[in-house]
């Protein structure tokens, strides 16, 4: 991490959400999924850009709503639908398996008592589920109506929070999570942690790209140890 960060008094979370609320303004949203649309949903986003899963989920929907009925749905039936999210094959076969295992543990499928779990232990039980894992967990606890003090790590906040200097080179996803976690001010609640996901990732999506970063014009670029590291090898060359 950057001297200047530990130097400066006011934790850093703050900060980049002062500023990236600046350039996207709020995020906040009224509307939910349920938690069992929501896991769905996030087992279909996983590496996938958000406009082609949101159309294989609303096709899946129309299809097997009530989701018990994707339960018992073949997994090939299911791959044709939800193509083309990256990994469609992989996730047609989780999908229905993980349905089924709620279902087996629970009675039903509503996982509204996830309400009263601390986060923790609410992450570990998802993230027990086929296909689901850290990410896919906390996106369904925080996004979800259950509205869990938990954030949701995928790609861009990993390459962001890495070039921020927040998190080790190649960081997977649990042990982003578990840093990123520990840098939450106390005060935050799961809104703040919902809005602040969305404002790292759109800051990911459109200025902290992977190959072409617009550095720049970048708001947190005197935050940033690549920005600091580039500065240093230009002033080491001959």
């Amino acid at each position: 991490m950057q001297l200047s960060l530990a130097l400066d008094p006011t934790p850093i979370l703050p900060r980049i959400r002062a500023r990236l609320l600046a350039c996207y303004g709020p995020q906040r949203d009224a509307f939910r999924l349920d938690p069992v649309s929501q896991l769905v949903l996030a087992i279909i986003s996983a590496r996938t850009r958000d406009e082609i899963s949101l159309r294989a989920f609303e096709r899946l929907a129309r299809r097997y709503r009530p989701w018990s009925a994707l339960g018992h749905a073949d997994p090939p039936a299911i791959e044709a639908i939800i193509r083309p999210v990256t990994y469609a094959d992989a996730k047609a076969v989780h999908l229905p398996r993980a349905l089924q295992l709620i279902k087996a543990r629970t009675g039903g499928l509503d996982l509204a008592f996830l309400a009263a779990w601390p986060e923790e232990k609410a992450m570990h039980w998802l993230e027990d589920l086929p296909g689901v894992g850290t990410r896919n967990a906390a996106t369904t606890l925080n996004f979800s109506k259950l509205r869990k003090r938990t954030l949701s790590v995928g790609t861009h906040l990993l390459r962001v929070g890495e070039r921020l200097g927040l998190l080790p080179p190649r960081t997977d996803y649990i042990r982003g999570h578990e840093i990123f976690m520990r840098l939450v001010p106390n005060a935050w609640d799961g809104d703040d942690l919902y809005e602040f996901h969305w404002l790292m990732k759109y800051h990911g999506q459109r200025v902290c790209t992977h190959a072409a970063p617009a550095c720049p014009c970048c708001a947190l670029r005197d935050l940033c140890s690549r920005r600091s590291t580039d500065i240093r090898k230009a002033a080491a060359a001959p």
